[in-house]
């Protein structure tokens, strides 16, 4: 029989006890503290440098005691008897197998090694695994609810007139990710609340991701839609602390093409979560809709439409099949991005610098974005928008589509569809947003994408543009 030694009793200074388990590397132990009152007897393993094995830690109030072997086990035993309400659970290894170490894990009159009893100790060894999984699930939908529930809160602009809001949110679209966005924001901890919230709607880690990379994940289109969105959120909810009275004069929000979803949310169209959830059906389908089409983006400035239209229908014609290209992006004066067959973009690249264009140049992405190369993937979405509750947003919206404000929820859900088939007119909605005499523009987010296309639309504009880095 083996014997057991108490190696410490009674009241003790809490800072000697924190010095001397942060001593220790605990390998898995049930808790630190007990889960429930009254006091309870665990079983943990745990290594310094002078002991490798299992411990056996009492919890008497804000005490702690740890019994090794040293001691007679029957005066440990009436110890435990006379001032604790004696307590034990089989401990589980990495593969969930119960263990049992020595003889103090049986019951009295009964064996470890009885069939009957190690399958009773399995029981409850579930059974407190389980508890403790649901109290940490349990705990997890708290700060998730909580961090929802903050940013769905009423907005900072609700108890401004609206002749004296004078302020723009413009939200970054797919391109500006990069390894390493989100750092700043994530040491604010209603921040970590969203991506924690985040991660779990996804179902991989979004911190890591955001992170750690690899750009070349990140760069894909089923990770960079749902981080970019997120990231650009948390700036405006850390903008909460750093930036309330630039909140508080919020008058209208757009989006490049993913940020109109983003733009849609900080409005109160959607909230937090099923925004999150609609950006991970638009990547999921656009993804699949890319795969099934190999199409490509390419883009050209210093043309106008009209040529470059011109140039468009020539280099289909000269690759034959049907095959077809379209402006997919007004992005500034001259400026714009062409999307649809590969075949038939090279050749534009040939053609339309011969016909007076400054730059035509194929970029690196696998997609037909923002063309009717889009439709399974616009069908998709549809199935996913029906299901959304969406609300009229506080503020002014700019729709991708039409390059003017929403008027109804119809409107909205009806647009976003057309939007993964149309082309996002940004120069369009940017030029029309302007007139509404805002005298600050901020560009949450990653990159400082926006900021540099209102450069070519508009000089003062551009002057009065600031970013929120993430």
């Amino acid at each position: 029989m083996p014997n057991l030694r108490c190696e410490r009793f009674g009241p003790f200074d809490v800072e000697e006890l924190k010095e001397e388990l942060e001593n220790l590397e605990f390998e898995y132990m049930m808790d630190l503290a007990p889960s429930r009152p009254p006091t309870v007897v665990r079983l943990c393993e745990c290594k310094d440098e002078d002991y490798e094995g299992y411990h056996i830690r009492l919890f008497v109030g804000d005490y702690e005691y740890c019994v090794e072997e040293g001691n007679d086990a029957e005066d440990v035993k009436a110890m435990l008897e006379d001032a604790l309400n004696y307590e034990t659970y089989a401990e589980q290894d990495l593969e969930g197998v119960p263990r049992f170490h020595n003889w103090y894990m049986a019951l009295p009159g009964k064996s470890p090694y009885d069939k009957t009893y190690i399958e009773e100790c399995r029981r409850r060894a579930d059974a407190f695994f389980k508890e403790k999984e649901d109290r940490k699930q349990k705990e997890e939908a708290a700060a998730a609810k909580k961090a929802t529930d903050a940013a769905s809160a009423a907005k900072p602009w609700t108890d401004t007139p609206e002749a004296e809001r004078d302020v723009a949110i413009l939200f970054p679209g797919q391109g500006t990710q990069k390894v390493g966005m989100a750092t700043k924001l994530l040491e604010d901890k209603g921040v970590a609340g969203l991506f924690d919230l985040a991660s779990k709607v996804m179902g991989y880690d979004l911190v890591g991701l955001c992170a750690q990379g690899p750009q070349e994940k990140l760069d894909s289109t089923l990770y960079s839609q749902p981080a970019i969105y997120v990231c650009s959120l948390a700036a405006m909810e850390k903008a909460k602390k750093d930036a309330p009275e630039m909140l508080k004069k919020v008058k209208v929000a757009a989006g490049f093409s993913l940020g109109e979803y983003t733009a849609l949310v900080f409005a109160g169209a959607l909230s937090f979560e099923a925004g999150l959830k609609l950006v991970k059906a638009r990547a999921e389908a656009m993804d699949a809709a890319a795969k099934a089409d190999s199409g490509a983006m390419a883009s050209v400035s210093g043309c106008s439409d009209t040529i470059l239209q011109q140039a468009l229908d020539k280099a289909g014609e000269a690759v034959g099949g049907g095959k077809k290209a379209y402006i997919a992006n007004y992005m500034f004066p001259e400026g714009r991005t062409c999307s649809g067959d590969k075949a038939v973009l090279e050749k534009l690249c040939e053609i339309v610098v011969k016909m007076g264009a400054k730059q035509a140049k194929m970029l690196a992405v696998s997609g037909a974005f923002h063309t009717p190369y889009m439709a399974k993937a616009s069908e998709g979405l549809a199935k996913a928008l029906a299901e959304a509750d969406v609300q009229m947003p506080s503020i002014k919206v700019y729709s991708n589509v039409t390059g003017k404000p929403y008027s109804s929820v119809e409107e909205i859900k009806e647009l976003l569809k057309r939007q993964m088939l149309e082309p996002v007119k940004w120069e369009q909605g940017t030029l029309d947003l302007i007139t509404l005499g805002c005298s600050q523009y901020v560009e949450p987010g990653p990159g400082k994408q926006l900021k540099a296309m209102m450069r070519r639309i508009d000089q003062d504009a551009w002057g009065k543009t600031i970013t929120l880095e993430s």
